[in-house]
């Protein structure tokens, strides 16, 4: 007796998974996010190389010397990093002013990215570039740039993308693939420190 309930219940068991196995195992719990690892930060690494070299095109339209200033990589979304690539350079006098706003917004138009310009108010007034104009896209991303006759900033926050926050920072990913020279007293660019 006990054989032919232990001989059903094995049955039954094969049963229940073949008929677990042909309905995509409905009683499984919802799929978990899976866990992001150092192995998965390409594509958080091409965004801020993209964006990057993005910000350094840019301020070569606006010509002079800039200083990063830009944050370590942020938690976003689910699972995912950005930056928000600032950097700092020369003011633009008024005469001068037009022209760096055309030739930046003509290079930002040519990338799908429409810029409203604006003035900008306080003890030093000046006008501004932004896109989208007065938020971020779904994505997060935005780019900004500011001036007066004391100075620059132009800022690119990254689109949200799956990386691992951690693992970027431990690496110093951004710190590391810059051409333009950190904003910290007493250190050198660091495409200075990897040439022989």
């Amino acid at each position: 007796m006990i054989r032919e309930r232990t001989g059903r219940l094995v049955t039954l068991a094969a049963l229940l998974a073949a008929g677990l196995a042909l309905t995509g195992c409905a009683s499984d719990p919802a799929p978990k996010e899976p866990r992001m690892t150092a192995s998965n930060n390409s594509a958080a690494k091409q965004v801020w190389d993209e964006f990057n070299a993005e910000a350094e095109a840019s301020q070569e339209v606006i010509g002079g010397s800039w200083l990063a200033s830009d944050t370590a990589a942020r938690a976003c979304g689910s699972g995912g990093a950005q930056w928000v690539l600032t950097r700092l350079g020369p003011g633009t006098t008024v005469a001068d002013r037009d022209r760096v706003l055309a030739d930046l917004s003509t290079r930002w138009q040519a990338k799908g990215w429409t810029a409203d310009r604006s003035a900008t108010t306080g003890d030093y007034p000046g006008v501004q570039l932004r896109y989208p104009g007065g938020s971020t896209l779904e994505s997060g991303f935005f780019v900004r740039f500011r001036s007066n006759e004391n100075g620059s900033s132009l800022q690119i926050q990254t689109p949200c993308t799956p990386g691992d926050v951690d693992q970027l920072n431990r690496e110093k990913y951004a710190e590391k693939h810059t051409n333009t020279p950190p904003d910290i007293p007493g250190a050198s660019s660091p495409s200075a420190e990897a040439t022989p």
